[in-house]
Parts: C-alpha cells; structure tokens; sequence
C-alpha cells in the first residue's frame, strides 16, 4: 500500500480520462482554480495524480504526444506542486485509443 500525504486543504476527487489529444487537468475535470468569497482566486498548491487503466504520458510547459512526456502506467502515481506545474501539466493516452483512467485530486 502506497502513503499519500495530504499537503493542502483537498477539493473533490474526480476521474478523468485520458484521449489521444493533450489535455490540460482542468480539461479532464480537475478543479485547479476557483473563485473565493470577495472575489478573490485560489489556484490549487498540489495535485495528485494516479493511473487505473492503461498508460498515460505527462508533461509540462508543452503537450504531450504518445512519444513525448514521462510514462505512467496502472499503479503509477504523480504529484504536482506549485500553480506552474500544476497550469501546465499535459497528459495523452500513451497508445493511440487505449484511454487511461486516471484519479485526481487537488489540494488548496
């Protein structure tokens, strides 16, 4: 069993999945930014990341490709921090049409 330590004040967890298109974590359903009371915006600090199904690739400051990206596979897990990665993270399916289902929660 793998520990996950709870860094922030943690939103929904929500499942997304992965295509053969780039997607950003907002895409795929996470909350990573919100609007507060007064109207202020609060980005999310971290994020956690783990794959169920099939291989995915992820990257940052640029899409990923099935060719570009570091690999996860089922079990696999990462976990963001700071609002650049966070913004900037992309993940793809790693085989063209084998989606990945993937885990995320974010933390404020």
């Amino acid at each position: 069993m793998q520990k996950v330590k709870s860094a922030g004040i943690p939103k929904k967890t929500v499942t997304g999945t992965s295509s053969d298109t780039a997607q950003s974590l907002s895409t795929l359903g996470a909350t990573v930014r919100f609007d507060q009371a007064g109207g202020q915006e609060s980005q999310a600090e971290f994020t956690h990341v783990s794959v169920e199904t099939n291989g995915v690739r992820v990257c940052y400051n640029g899409d990923a490709t099935t060719s570009l990206g570091d690999l996860l596979n089922p079990g696999d897990f990462v976990y963001l921090q700071g609002k650049e990665e966070i913004s900037s993270a992309t993940f793809i399916s790693a085989v063209a049409g084998a989606h990945a289902s993937l885990q995320i929660t974010t933390e404020f």
